[in-house]
C-alpha cells in the first residue's frame, strides 16, 4: 500500500503573477459551494472557486489571502490555484478596501437587480468585503 503525502505543494497563480508556491499542511479554499477543506491525501478533484477568503497553514502558522474567481486542480500531493485576482493579507490596503465597499453600496442602491452593472458591482462589493476581513484576521 502506498504511503499518503504529508505535505501540500501548493502553488497559486493568477493572470499578473505567481502570488506564492509553498509547502503546506492544509488549504482552505472559497469553493463555489463552500469552503473546501483540502488535507494531503485529498481526492483529486477540480473546483470552482468564489470571490472569497483563501487560508492556508504551515505548521502553525496560517497565511490569509483573498481569491477572486478560478479555479484549483487538487491532486494527493498538490493544489494549484489559478485565479482571476488575488491579494496576500500583508498586500492588502485596509483603507482603499473600505473605500471601495462604500463606493460598490451605493452605487448598488441605485441599480436595480436586472440591471446588468448589479452582478459586477455586487461583485466589487464582496470582495472588498473579503479584503477587510482578511486584513482584520490576519
Amino acid at each position: 500500500m502506498a504511503d499518503l503525502p504529508t505535505k501540500i505543494q501548493l502553488t497559486i497563480v493568477t493572470r499578473e503573477r505567481k502570488i506564492t508556491e509553498v509547502e503546506v499542511d492544509e488549504v482552505v479554499l472559497p469553493g463555489l459551494d463552500g469552503e473546501l477543506g483540502i488535507l494531503p491525501g485529498h481526492t483529486p478533484m477540480l473546483a470552482l472557486l468564489k470571490i472569497g477568503p483563501m487560508r492556508y497553514r504551515v505548521g502553525n502558522t496560517v497565511e490569509r489571502l483573498v481569491l477572486a474567481w478560478g479555479f484549483a486542480e487538487v491532486l494527493g500531493d498538490r493544489v494549484i490555484v489559478l485565479a482571476e485576482r488575488g491579494a496576500l493579507a500583508s498586500e492588502i490596503d485596509p483603507a482603499a478596501a473600505e473605500q471601495e465597499r462604500r463606493n460598490a453600496e451605493r452605487e448598488m442602491a441605485t441599480l436595480s437587480s436586472h440591471d446588468p452593472e448589479f452582478a459586477l458591482v455586487e461583485a466589487r462589493l464582496e470582495e472588498s468585503i473579503a479584503m477587510i476581513n482578511v486584513y482584520r484576521d490576519h
